[in-house]
């Protein structure tokens, strides 16, 4: 199991691009992009209208990006993907940009990482993994590197691969980026799933342990710790921590996982029982 992303603009990206993206302040563009981002949440359809109406008048790229995060948050993952990969491709030639002096900006190789990797993410929640490499290595390309903004496409680029059950890519980039900022505690589920994927299972422990310890109630350690303890043969164990996810958190992707794992389980000793029968 790899965690999946979810597709919301950090605080950090809606400071860069309202200062970056922003039309002409005496038309109130960064008031206007701040409001469509901070609707997403509240009421997306609404972030949609404001974005499309903002369009109309010529909001361009700012404008774009807010509807197509609402999309995202609506679960429309393919057409939120889709209108990032053209904002990112719009923002390397100027089109759409904003205007600043005499001049229309042209987007910064930072910025324009973030926009192929809010892209990835996308396409990937899409189930859409082809295309969900083709953005992520287009952002690769461009992004400034030994940043942790560089680290953090890496982390993307493992998730894609996990997608696609490549579980040794995954961990190559997940390592190089423990090995770029051993503080990255934050990754190490996602480094014990991918170690689990090519049978190292004491190094699948190690990052596990590591990973419970700073979040001991975090549902998807608890899935992982399943997992690792089934893919060693400690299926009472497994059951144990599926069911301790299921108490502390009933709802959600996690929680659908533990169900499903639950199932097959049940499924196996019956099957077994039978076998002996």
């Amino acid at each position: 199991m790899i965690i999946r992303p979810t597709i919301l603009v950090s605080a950090a990206l809606a400071t860069v691009l309202a200062s970056h993206l922003a039309v002409r302040a005496d038309e109130g563009g960064e008031e206007r992009y701040r409001t469509c981002v901070s609707m997403i949440d509240r009421s997306p359809d609404k972030a949609i209208n404001l974005a499309l109406e903002w369009q109309a008048g010529g909001g361009g790229v700012p404008a774009r990006h807010c509807e197509a995060l609402a999309l995202s948050h609506m679960k429309e993952y393919a057409e939120a993907a889709v209108r990032l990969m053209r904002i990112a491709d719009d923002m390397r030639v100027g089109k759409g940009m904003p205007v600043r002096g005499d001049q229309r900006m042209v987007a910064n190789a930072s910025l324009l990482a973030d926009m192929y990797g809010q892209a990835a993410n996308a396409w990937l929640l899409a189930d859409e993994i082809v295309r969900a490499e083709d953005a992520i290595e287009l952002g690769l390309a461009v992004v400034p590197a030994g940043t942790p903004q560089q680290n953090e496409l890496l982390v993307d680029r493992a998730r894609i691969a996990a997608a696609d059950d490549d579980f040794e890519y995954a961990l190559q980039d997940l390592e190089a980026v423990l090995q770029a900022d051993e503080n990255r505690t934050d990754i190490l589920v996602l480094v014990a799933a991918a170690a689990r994927g090519v049978g190292q299972l004491d190094r699948a422990e190690e990052a596990l342990m590591r990973y419970r310890k700073a979040y001991p109630d975090d549902t998807a350690g608890l899935l992982e710790l399943g997992n690792l303890r089934h893919a060693q043969g400690r299926t009472d164990d497994a059951r144990k921590a599926w069911l301790a996810l299921l108490r502390s958190a009933p709802e959600g992707r996690n929680a659908e996982a533990a169900r499903a794992n639950l199932e097959k389980l049940d499924f196996q000793v019956k099957q077994s029982g039978e076998a002996e029968n």
